[in-house]
């Protein structure tokens, strides 16, 4: 797609968020100071039962999307932290691609030979280099960096002050703790986590936990949002480490 339509400022899109906790704040806190061709109109959450407006801000519950998706003049933006729970919601929304904004930080660096996806959010001191792949619904916090030709597929979500080495395939619905480190060449399996500064220094199979330095590989919880419970006493464990 085409990285810069934000920097149209004679058209602004309005922009939904769908989800109002730090990551929505997040991404409304860029739009309200940057514009970057949007206009912020409110949050969606399915804690909110009803339309209301707050503080000047318009919140309201997730089953408004679907009227709000008649104005051609409306993009979303799905922030919701935990990989997982961010696919299902794409999935049940069911919007076209091009109905979802992509939001680069005027602050971060994305290589113009990167292909990036939709409903993708680049944060402040993100650096991206050059011949990657950012899939639909990924995004990369602050300070991160993703080193040549990384390939993140889609709903990844990579968190602050992360190093990821090169030549890196990170596969669906994975979540990248903070200021963890993946070293070149390494494949992380889709519904993984990786846990905050660990050091991968061997390819992780799907639906594993990662942690330590270097990284020790858990079989994953098959519980929801377990990328808020990384470890439970329960789980089967082997050492993955350089040979």
């Amino acid at each position: 797609m085409d990285l810069f339509p934000q920097s149209d400022t004679e058209v602004r899109k309005k922009l939904v968020i769908i989800g109002s906790g730090s990551q929505g704040r997040m991404i409304r806190n860029v739009i309200e100071n940057y514009g970057l061709g949007y206009y912020f109109w409110g949050f969606l959450d399915e804690q909110y039962e009803s339309l209301f407006l707050e503080d000047g801000v318009e919140r309201g519950p997730i089953s408004l999307a679907q009227s709000l998706y008649q104005d051609e003049n409306t993009s979303f933006i799905i922030a919701i932290g935990d990989p997982e729970n961010k696919f299902e919601m794409a999935q049940s929304l069911g919007f076209p691609e091009e109905r979802y904004a992509t939001i680069i930080h005027p602050y971060a660096y994305v290589d113009p030979s990167t292909d990036v996806g939709y409903g993708v959010y680049v944060s402040a001191n993100a650096t991206v280099m050059h011949q990657g792949t950012i899939g639909n619904h990924t995004f990369i916090l602050a300070g991160a960096t993703l080193e040549y030709e990384t390939r993140v597929a889609d709903c990844v979500l990579i968190a602050a002050n992360t190093t990821i080495s090169g030549n890196v395939a990170i596969q669906n619905q994975v979540f990248v703790g903070a200021g963890s480190v993946i070293t070149q060449g390494r494949n992380i399996g889709s519904h993984t986590i990786i846990g905050a500064s660990a050091t991968v220094l061997k390819d992780v199979p799907e639906h594993s936990i990662a942690i330590g330095t270097p990284a020790v590989v858990k079989v994953k919880s098959n519980e929801k949002s377990a990328v808020n419970k990384l470890v439970k006493s329960t789980t089967k464990t082997h050492v993955v480490h350089g040979e």
